[in-house]
C-alpha cells in the first residue's frame, strides 16, 4: 500500500518558455519483511553466545532441528521524497532545450522497497536505527540538460548531458560475526565511538559479540553507509537532411555516446570488508531500461521520410 501526494506550479515566462516546480511524496507500507523467528540469540544473563530458542522444542518433539523458521510478514516500509525543477523552451530561433534538476531521498529498512525475502540483520529488532538507510537507487541530485539546434545547411545537432550524485552500497562481512545465522551472517559490527571503522572486528567474532551483546559499546553498521562514484554522461546526435523535391527527405544520422569516455561505476563497488577489492569498483552502473556504455561508442544510420 502506498500513500502519495504531489504538488506543482507552472509559470510561463513567454509563450514558448515554461518553468515547473513539483514535489512528490510516497510512503510505502506493508512491504515484505522476512523474519527468522528461530534466530540464535545471546544469553545476556550468563553472557554466552548464542542459542536458537526453538531448538529445545524440536528436540522435545523428537523432530529434526531446523536451521531457521521464517515468517514472511507485511511490516516493512519505505519512503521517497523528491523536488523537481524544470525549464523547457519550444523551438524558437532554431533552438529547443530542456533542463531538469531533481533533489530526492529514497530510504527504507534494510534497503527493501517491496523486495521479497528482505531480512533484518537482527530478527528480534527489525526496526533498529541501524536498519534504516538509503536504498540502492538513492540519488540525492540528478541533472539532465538536452537541446536541439537547427544549423545552417540543414544540419541538426542534439546533445544530452546527464549527471547523478553517487549512489550508496552496503558493507558485508565474510564471517558470521554475531553468530545469529538466518540472514545476518554478513553483519558488520562497528564501535559506537567510531561508526565508520568497518574493519574494527574483522576476524574477531568473539570480540564483536562481547562488545555488541554484553558491553553495549558496539552497533551494527548502518545500512548502505558508503557511496560509490557520481554518474556523468554526455551523448550527442548530428544529422544532415537532404530534401528531395517537396515530399521526400533523406536524413543521415551520426550518434555518439559517452563522449567524455568516462567509466561510470555508480555504486557497483565491493562492500566485503574482508576482500582485497573492498571499496573498489567491480562493475558498471546499469539502471533498468537504460544502456550505459563503458566507453565512447557511436553508430551511423539514415532515415527516409516521404
Amino acid at each position: 500500500m502506498t500513500e502519495e501526494f504531489n504538488g506543482g506550479y507552472t509559470w510561463a515566462f513567454t509563450p514558448s518558455t515554461v518553468f515547473e516546480a513539483e514535489y512528490t511524496h510516497v510512503l510505502s507500507l506493508h512491504e515484505n519483511k522476512t523474519i527468522n523467528i528461530d534466530q540464535r540469540r545471546p544469553n545476556t544473563t550468563a553472557q554466552t553466545c548464542c542459542t536458537a530458542p526453538l531448538n529445545a522444542s524440536f528436540t522435545a518433539a523428537k523432530q529434526p532441528v531446523l536451521g531457521s523458521v521464517r515468517n514472511d510478514e507485511a511490516i516493512n516500509r519505505s519512503h521517497y521524497d523528491g523536488v523537481n525543477f524544470s525549464v523547457r523552451q519550444r523551438m524558437v530561433h532554431n533552438l529547443q532545450f530542456d533542463a531538469n534538476y531533481t533533489l530526492s531521498w529514497a530510504y527504507s529498512y534494510d534497503g527493501g522497497t517491496g523486495s521479497y525475502r528482505n531480512y533484518p540483520r537482527v530478527a528480534w529488532d527489525p526496526f533498529a536505527k541501524y536498519e534504516w538507510g538509503p536504498t540502492a537507487n538513492d540519488e540525492r541530485h540528478h541533472i539532465t540538460v538536452s537541446a536541439i539546434a537547427n544549423l545552417p545547411w540543414k544540419f541538426e545537432i542534439a546533445p544530452i548531458l546527464q549527471y547523478g550524485s553517487a549512489r550508496p552500497y552496503n558493507m558485508t562481512n565474510s564471517t558470521n560475526t554475531l553468530n545469529t545465522g538466518g540472514g545476518t551472517a554478513v553483519a558488520v559490527v562497528v564501535p559506537k565511538a567510531d561508526p565508520t571503522n568497518f574493519k574494527a572486528y574483522l576476524g574477531n567474532n568473539s570480540g564483536a559479540q562481547q562488545c555488541f551483546y554484553f558491553a553495549g559499546a558496539c552497533t551494527i553498521a548502518k545500512y548502505d553507509p558508503v557511496r560509490g562514484d557520481p554518474f556523468f554522461q554526455l551523448d550527442a546526435r548530428l544529422a544532415k537532411s537532404f530534401p528531395i523535391r517537396e515530399r521526400a527527405n533523406i536524413q543521415l544520422i551520426a550518434q555518439a555516446y559517452n563522449l567524455t569516455n568516462r567509466a561510470n561505476y555508480g555504486n557497483d563497488f565491493s562492500g566485503s570488508i574482508a576482500s582485497k577489492s573492498f571499496e573498489k569498483p567491480v562493475g558498471f552502473i546499469a539502471p533498468s531500461s537504460t544502456i550505459i556504455p563503458r566507453s565512447t561508442w557511436g553508430e551511423l544510420g539514415f532515415r527516409v521520410t516521404f
